[in-house]
């Protein structure tokens, strides 16, 4: 498929296009990279591919070409000004007394950039695809969401986070937790990690001017906010190219593999670990994630069939899933029938965290209900 073949060559794993694709092929593959939020990132794959070999690239339509370079080029500005923004507002919770670090998005955008494509003009950070700005304030919930109020821009907050408007072109959504489960044993282990030596693995960086993850922290949060989207919503190949740069930038080690079995992820990290391997390296020999120096586990492909099929069907974060559209259903009991088939497709492979699911809802359901009954009253 073309498009796979321009992830490839977008991350280096392939040097050009295997044949000459046809116009319809190029439509194609752009499609699916609008579907997958990869559209900057393919760009680049169309550019190298030109690079190595002008004459595969016959059949791209002109018009598609422009289209294709335009959004790239808005993908590259949107991305600047959302660096900007995070540095902002990093400073602003700093300047409150609080520690802050961004999560996912821009963080982990700065794993895209290796030797490999050090071209300051076509930064493969500036060429993902950037959606808000997802902030930790390292504090406890009541003094986030005070903190949060205080700025006159948040509406809306729960179990998770609270949204801003704090910025006139992103939205922001403040984070007391960076990550959730509704596996209540598995979130209970998360919280616990992530407020004592979870904090251990903050660092600075100084091109974002602001505080980020380290690479086992990335690990972690990606692996659990993927598996938390295919679950609830469909996970998309965005997710999936930023697993494949955080463990690019690894090796295997105990404390990472002490983790995975910590937080039960062993099993979904060997699903990943195949999609990345059959997806991104083009199936070769030598990838790294089938190599004893893999942060993850060994590959598993039955898992990983079933991973790459529901990625591919759902798009990002599962705008894409016909299966799951309402308005393809004449009423809500047709709609959660759907949902109902939708898990039990998802039990055969992930049985434990389908399992707990009625009983996360519920929690976190209760959570919400008594926070806002508590704080409905109290001045901020």
């Amino acid at each position: 498929m073309l498009f796979f073949e321009l992830l490839q060559i977008s991350v280096g794993t392939r040097q050009g296009l295997s044949f000459t694709p046809s116009a319809e092929e190029w439509r194609e593959a752009f499609d699916n990279a609008k579907r997958q939020a990869l559209v900057g990132v393919c760009f680049r794959g169309v550019q190298c591919a030109i690079k190595a070999d002008n004459s595969k690239v016959v059949n791209l339509p002109l018009k598609l070409n422009m289209q294709w370079l335009a959004i790239t080029a808005n993908i590259q500005r949107r991305n600047e000004v959302m660096n900007h923004r995070c540095a902002e507002l990093y400073g602003l919770i700093k300047a409150a007394g609080y520690g802050s670090c961004v999560l996912k998005g821009q963080a982990v955008a700065m794993y895209y950039d290796d030797n490999s494509n050090a071209d300051e003009t076509n930064r493969m950070s500036l060429l993902r695809q950037s959606g808000d700005i997802d902030m930790w304030m390292v504090a406890n919930v009541e003094e986030v969401i005070r903190w949060a109020r205080d700025t006159d821009t948040m509406y809306y907050y729960d179990y998770h986070h609270a949204d801003l408007s704090l910025f006139p072109d992103t939205e922001v959504e403040l984070h007391y937790r960076p990550s959730i489960s509704r596996n209540l044993w598995r979130n209970a282990r998360l919280q616990k990690w992530f407020k004592g030596e979870g904090r251990q693995h903050i660092v600075y960086n100084e091109q974002l001017e602001c505080c980020v993850p380290d690479n086992v922290f990335s690990l972690i949060l990606t692996l659990n906010h993927n598996l938390w989207h295919l679950l609830y919503e469909g996970v998309g190949l965005r997710q999936m190219m930023d697993l494949y740069y955080v463990a690019r930038s690894m090796q295997s080690s105990d404390e990472v593999s002490r983790l995975l079995s910590r937080f039960q992820l062993e099993s979904f990290a060997s699903a990943s670990a195949w999609v990345l391997w059959y997806l991104f390296d083009g199936s070769a020999d030598n990838s790294l994630f089938v190599s004893q120096q893999s942060p993850l586990p060994a590959p598993n492909e039955r898992l990983g069939r079933f991973l790459l099929d529901e990625i591919m069907k759902a798009g990002n974060f599962g705008h894409h899933d016909e299966r799951l559209k309402s308005e393809r259903y004449s009423s809500r009991t047709r709609l959660m029938m759907q949902w109902f088939r939708h898990t039990m497709r998802l039990v055969r492979y992930f049985p434990v965290e389908v399992a707990w699911t009625p009983l996360g809802i519920l929690r976190i359901s209760m959570w919400r209900r008594w926070r806002y009954s508590a704080m409905r009253n109290v001045e901020f």
